[in-house]
């Protein structure tokens, strides 16, 4: 069986355990064991079927255990992990992808405990902090390189280790807290612990690493916790279903959510997850238009403005206006402001300039696109060259809260291969930037005192992003960011999210960043919380109406407006909604209720008028429409309302009037079509011809153009036009416009 057919199998196992068809799903299972000769696992789906059998039968004879649910959660457990256990020793001789690959590669080698991890790396920390005390020289920097390499090798090891590890025994949960809790062992190594055991219950569940991340969450470590916590949501989301069956995960996360710490750094990931989702978005609206832009400008710049301006010492301060006037007339001042409001929300707006630059042999390596950044990596030597240089660099770079591990190790990685001369001139910039970021991150810590760990949590998702995203393989693990917005409905994250003002921060992010099917559901939790809130039903009301549930939204607006009396935004939501409704009779209560707040409002009268005529009250719809005129004369959309009224009213020769001024004026396919329609009531066939050819001509679509004069026959009937005429009408615009057979 090939590996995508187990893996088939497998889904279709977990389908069947999910709707509790359990002899299906051990048929199943006997199906994967049968491809191969393990008898520890056929032994254990026998003498598991056996027990189930033994149930069904004491239950079908009325004798029932007390502990019956305990005892059937038990069983369910085991199918999955049996299940597993059997995919996985196919999988392991057979799969390409990188999981089995290095699970292959480990099994050939010696097997290094935790243990013998932790006395390897507090030596090698040891030895490395004893060479920092002798004197700069050369001597001192040939002892750090191999020892870093030794240090880094380790990690590394370990990482994959702990990546490949099979589930965990008592023994082994001890060790890790043993690592954890080592002050000799670096933060940064702990870090790529937590990364790898995070990947390795993606790839393999295993409810005991999960208790032990949740005990990591509440390190006081802000670097250690946040990754724990940036772990467990993803794993939480993908295994959604299990949580059921492990209580003792669920009843830890509960407890969790009466920290305060935990709870903030949890909230933060959170929102943190929803604005990744906007990503690629943002990369898409870089690339195609910020960018392509601000490439169109700048031979405009050339020819407008003389470039030495900008380089002479004396013109800094004083820009020329001119300049200003060009970025704004091109539009680019809008998007470049926009770019600077997305990179203050903390949107990842560097991911399209970093994505070029993963080629280094640094990345070849899978665990270094976790690892925090450290200037003293040996990849980095050559580097640290010059001290001055170095030491300016390295404060940029540790100091720098817009931009992620990944992307720092990429910018440094740029720097060591550009000419000597440009990397001076790269890192003084850069230096000189990271001093006015320096005082800008202190105002912010200033105003938020736990901005440095809301920091941290954001670059490690960046860092997660950019590996799900951007590495060579990334096609082999669960892209942890195509999981569904689904944080409010998770139930192990309930106690924490259904806080009042939790709930409120993720039905706002979902909202503000227009994700209205994940914002409606959070809002409706929240109205069961807050029932009397006016602004939570009007944002249910308008995630109805971008969803297309009209009448939904409409519920939702009237409920907003018995709680909050004449609210002028919710009258003209409510009236546009019964005007798509059609009752138009309604819809004009509302307007005529927001006119007395808004009677200069034109949209509001133009509305009006909407009401009136879909009413066929054409005098009053009419009256409305001169009274928007008489207020702005070049209102053109007052202009279309007088005409198609009158027209409707049989003015035509106001409507005449009316679709000539209109016809002035940039006119559309429909515009000529209506102003057809009048001359053909008006017997002015020959000018109906020609109207109606240019409105065929600008449609570009005969079948098109005919669908719109369909549309209009009862209009013309109504008028008193015969419509037998029509086909000679549209026969003779064919042969005019030369064009004979229908396209």
């Amino acid at each position: 069986m090939s590996p995508t057919k187990i893996n088939r199998k497998v889904r279709e196992i977990h389908s069947f355990i999910e709707e509790k068809q359990l002899k299906h799903a051990i048929d199943s299972v006997k199906e994967l064991i049968e491809l191969q000769h393990n008898w520890a696992i056929s032994e254990k789906i026998d003498e598991l079927e056996t027990n189930y059998k033994f149930m069904l039968h004491y239950l079908v004879e009325g004798k029932g255990d007390p502990d019956q649910d305990k005892i059937y959660n038990k069983l369910i457990r085991d199918i999955y992990s049996i299940t597993d256990d059997a995919a996985e020793n196919l999988l392991v001789r057979d799969s390409s992808s990188f999981f089995f690959e290095r699970e292959r590669l480990m099994n050939v080698r010696n097997t290094i405990s935790i243990d013998e991890y932790i006395d390897t790396i507090v030596k090698q920390t040891d030895i490395s902090s004893i060479i920092e005390l002798l004197d700069e020289g050369p001597e001192k920097e040939l002892r750090k390189i191999p020892c870093a390499i030794a240090h880094e090798n380790s990690v590394r090891d370990l990482f994959y280790s702990i990546f490949v590890s099979p589930r965990a025994n008592a023994d082994f949960i001890k060790s890790l807290h043993s690592f954890i809790e080592n002050e000799t062992i670096p933060v940064n190594d702990k870090c790529m612990l937590i990364s790898a055991i995070t990947l390795n219950i993606m790839q393999r569940f295993d409810a005991a690493k999960v208790l032990f991340l949740l005990d990591v969450c509440r390190r006081h470590e802000a670097e250690i916790s946040a990754r724990a916590i940036t772990g467990i949501i993803p794993i939480f989301q993908r295994y959604r279903t299990r949580w059921h069956l492990y209580p003792e995960c669920s009843d830890r996360l509960k407890l969790l959510s009466d920290d305060a710490q935990f709870t903030r750094r949890f909230m933060a990931t959170v929102l943190g997850f929803i604005q990744a989702h906007e990503t690629e978005k943002i990369t898409k609206r870089l690339t195609e238009e910020i960018i392509p832009e601000m490439m169109k400008l700048s031979p405009m710049i050339g020819k407008k403005i003389k470039l030495d301006e900008w380089m002479e010492e004396s013109g800094i301060d004083d820009k020329n206006p001119e300049w200003q006037k060009i970025l704004e007339e091109s539009g680019l001042t809008d998007k470049l402001k926009e770019f600077s409001d997305l990179q203050l929300e903390g949107a990842d707006v560097f991911h399209s300039t970093f994505s070029n630059l993963k080629n280094y042999p640094f990345f070849n390596e899978m665990s270094n696109w976790f690892m925090p950044y450290d200037p003293q990596h040996s990849s980095l030597q050559r580097l640290l060259s010059k001290s001055g240089e170095s030491d300016q660099f390295i404060d940029t770079m540790l100091g720098s809260s817009i931009i992620c591990n990944s992307d720092k190790y990429s910018l440094s990685f740029s720097v060591m291969m550009m000419p000597e001369q440009y990397r001076s001139m790269m890192i003084n910039q850069l230096g000189s930037e990271g001093d006015e970021l320096k005082k800008i991150q202190e105002e912010e810590m200033t105003l938020n005192p736990y901005q440095k760990e809301s920091t941290i949590i954001k670059q490690y998702i960046q860092d997660l992003y950019r590996f799900y995203k951007l590495h060579p393989r990334r096609a082999d693990f669960t892209d942890i960011f195509s999981l569904p917005l689904n944080y409010h409905e998770i139930e192990a994250f309930q106690p924490i999210v259904l806080q009042t003002k939790n709930l409120e921060k993720i039905a706002l992010y979902y909202f503000e960043k227009n994700n209205f099917n994940e914002a409606l559901g959070a809002y409706n939790m929240l109205a069961g919380k807050v029932p009397g809130n006016s602004e939570v039903w009007q944002k249910i009301g308008f995630c109805k109406q971008m969803m297309a549930d009209i009448r939904g939204a409409l519920d939702a607006y009237l409920h907003a407006d018995l709680i909050e009396d004449n609210n002028t935004w919710l009258l003209n939501r409510i009236a546009h909604c019964y005007r798509v409704l059609k009752e138009a009779d309604t819809a004009l209560e509302y307007y005529r209720r927001l006119e007395q707040f808004r009677p200069d409002d034109l949209n509001i009268q133009l509305n009006i008028g909407h009401c009136y005529l879909e009413l066929k009250q054409y005098d009053e719809a009419l009256n409305y429409y001169f009274k928007v005129e008489l207020i702005n004369s070049n209102n053109t959309r007052a202009w279309r309302s007088i005409a198609w009224c009158a027209f409707l009213s049989r003015k035509f020769d106001i409507a005449q009037r009316y679709y000539k001024r209109i016809l002035e004026n940039k006119p559309n396919a429909h515009d000529y079509l209506n102003a057809g329609h009048v001359e053909l009531c008006l017997s002015n066939n020959r000018d109906a011809v020609k109207l109606y050819a240019l409105s065929y001509k600008q449609t570009g679509s005969f079948d098109t153009f005919l669908k719109m004069l369909k549309d209009d026959i009862d209009e013309l009937q109504e008028a008193g036009v015969d419509t037998d005429i029509l086909p000679v009408i549209i026969d003779k615009m064919l042969y005019d416009s030369g064009d004979s057979e229908v396209k």
